[in-house]
């Protein structure tokens, strides 16, 4: 900040001038930003509690489908053609 004083005190250019104060404001923006990153993060794609619900969900769903039953045995139905004879 004392840089940009003396900038306006010396009477340095006004695009100079314009150029670190746009430097200041980018700096502390990004200092903020920086600083609620991880929340934001965390309340949009969910926190890993999150993610270890949703893998037991679809581990569940997955038995059901695939016929398995709490044990994880996959019963297998198989069917025989029996030929008729004419």
């Amino acid at each position: 900040m004392d840089e940009l004083m003396d900038m306006i005190t010396k009477d340095d250019s006004p695009s100079g001038i314009s150029d670190a104060i746009k430097d200041a404001l980018y700096a502390k923006s990004a200092d903020k930003i920086g600083a609620h990153k991880d929340s934001v993060a965390a309340s949009l794609f969910g926190s890993s509690e999150d993610d270890a619900e949703v893998d037991g969900v679809v581990a569940d769903a997955s038995a059901r489908i695939s016929g398995a039953d709490e044990n994880g045995t996959v019963e297998i139905e198989t069917e025989t053609e029996v030929e008729d004879e004419e």
